[in-house]
């Protein structure tokens, strides 16, 4: 795990490098550069920390990207009153793999209520579809997730084990952590 940006909370940062879901850590600014990726994320992408940081998460599309999936991203970044979206998305690894992309994305805003943050969680669907493992799949993540749930009872939220919550537990921890700076 790296990140470029330091005014993220130890305790956020610590949850996303142990996580082992791939996640994604965008900065709120021009073209929403990453400033953090886990070592999960790298794994699925292929691509290491110093290719990453400093760069849009679209470097992962390629010319096979449909261009309703990219317009749908966009229309939620620019979105102020949506806080959380899931996007399929056509990828591809560093080796130029394609493969489905299933993004979750939340926008993490200070106490003021100013976005500071973008945190991705990426699922490659194709895998798990191909390889008949997504019930498996879905077994372990929530298994992987039981620090976080732990973590999040510290601060008094009560999680469900479906996987979309589960997916957006790291936000939503993200958001409690930074209302409390």
């Amino acid at each position: 795990m790296t990140m470029l940006d330091p005014t993220l909370p130890e305790a956020l940062r610590a949850q996303i490098a142990r996580s082992r879901i791939a996640i994604s850590l965008a900065a709120a600014m021009p073209d929403m550069p990453l400033c953090m990726v886990n070592d999960a994320f790298c794994r699925l992408t292929g691509f290491d920390a110093d290719d990453s940081l400093g760069r849009n998460c679209r470097f992962l599309q390629s010319s096979a990207t449909p261009r309703d999936q990219i317009g749908a991203m966009s229309r939620f970044l620019a979105d102020d009153a949506q806080d959380d979206g899931r996007f399929p998305v056509m990828n591809r690894t560093r080796d130029g793999r394609s493969f489905m992309n299933l993004v979750f994305m939340s926008k993490l805003r200070g106490g003021d209520g100013t976005l500071r943050f973008v945190i991705g969680s990426q699922f490659d669907v194709t895998a798990s579809d191909a390889a008949g493992t997504i019930a498996r799949d879905d077994v372990a993540l929530s298994r992987n997730m039981a620090d976080l749930r732990r973590a999040a009872g510290q601060f008094g939220l009560i999680m469900s084990d479906s996987t979309g919550l589960i997916a957006r537990s790291i936000s939503t921890l993200a958001r409690i952590t930074l209302r409390d700076e």
